[in-house]
């Protein structure tokens, strides 16, 4: 690639048209649900300031295209507002491709303001994709370990892989195993109750000073509108307060889950919920990744026979599953990455004891 034969430029509104054309070969919907996801990722999310992403332009035409997804984490008693960017979708047009235009778009994105975005996550990298994050600089902060229940049996295995596969057929969520309604003290319904869960999420308690996840009405009014994805909220009910919530995505044909984002005002609520999705039998395969599990829940999902599983790509491998499976990346929004971007207040970011991570902070979720 030369100076002059690309442009690497800001997302303009202008932009938008030429981008839902570079970004059909990613997203295989048809154009109306493409244009809905495009807007709710990143044209309405309440923790970015602005639309977030780079294109690449030849002869002023948009042939690539990289969004980030922002997070908004907190660190009680030191900062309420440290910004967060995932890098998400990044797509060239097939005859632009194998030019660099991905990792230029990318140290492009190094010049948003540090003072609102303190950080890049990625939590989704591939095989293909890791070398050019290790090449802008990012660093691993933990291994994407999936947990799923009764992970050993090879059927449950070999049902979340089939469920997971592009191609699967989507079924509507009244086709499924899953009762809606009030069955004693759970409540079950494809909706989420932002109020409570919010109350919910105010009211934990945090032991240690970690970052976690900004959540408010405004987060979970908004970030269950996801067009291309389902989703079914199990909560806990004393009387009529809410006290506890676990959010599942749900896959294409309904019968496997995907524990996304959970609290609870003590330490059984969780329990309580989970147990009700594993005695009601709801799906096939129910997972969880590893990562920012607390300890009284790693008790629960340990009792209910949740364990590691690899995935397609690392079955036939040799190695474990936390040494095979792919890392988060992390790396500091600065240009130039010195030791003291890595910390805040004394709290190393490359350590992920530091963080409370939930999949839901995932832009795939």
């Amino acid at each position: 690639m030369t100076d002059t034969e690309y442009e690497i430029a800001h997302f303009r509104p202008d932009h938008e048209a030429q981008v839902l054309e570079v970004l059909k070969e990613l997203w295989a919907q048809g154009d109306a649900t493409r244009a809905k996801l495009f807007r709710w990722k990143y044209l309405e999310n309440p923790h970015a300031d602005r639309p977030l992403g780079i294109v690449a332009l030849h002869n002023g035409r948009v042939v690539g295209f990289r969004g980030y997804f922002a997070d908004r984490f907190v660190l009680d008693g030191h900062n309420d507002n440290i910004g967060v960017l995932h890098p998400g979708d990044t797509c060239v047009d097939p005859g632009h491709r194998n030019k660099g235009l991905s990792v230029a778009m990318g140290r492009l994105a190094m010049q948003y303001d540090t003072s609102k975005y303190r950080l890049f996550m990625n939590m989704s990298c591939s095989k293909s994709s890791l070398p050019g994050y290790l090449q802008l600089g990012f660093q691993p902060l933990a291994k994407r370990v999936r947990l799923m229940q009764h992970g050993q049996n090879p059927l449950r295995w070999l049902s979340h892989i089939w469920q997971r596969r592009p191609s699967a057929q989507v079924r509507p969520l009244t086709d499924s195993r899953i009762e809606f309604g009030r069955f004693g003290n759970i409540l079950v319904t494809d909706s989420p109750l932002p109020a409570e869960m919010t109350s919910i999420i105010e009211a934990q308690g945090h032991a240690k000073a970690v970052l976690r996840l900004h959540q408010d009405q405004a987060f979970f009014a908004w970030r269950y509108r996801n067009p291309v994805q389902k989703y079914v909220f199990y909560f806990l009910l004393d009387g009529d307060v809410v006290c506890g919530y676990v959010a599942v995505g749900i896959s294409a044909n309904n019968l496997g889950g995907e524990i996304l984002d959970y609290g609870g005002r003590d330490d059984q609520a969780l329990r309580e919920i989970l147990s009700y999705i594993d005695r009601n039998r709801h799906f096939m395969a129910l997972s969880v990744f590893s990562y920012g599990i607390d300890d009284r829940l790693r008790k629960v999902l340990t009792d209910l026979r949740f364990s590691a599983v690899h995935s397609l790509q690392t079955f036939l491998k040799k190695g474990s599953t936390e040494k095979l499976a792919f890392p988060i990346l992390i790396r500091p929004t600065a240009k130039s990455v010195t030791e003291k971007e890595f910390m805040i207040d004394g709290i190393d970011l490359r350590n992920i004891d530091s963080w409370q991570l939930k999949p839901i902070c995932s832009d795939a979720a």
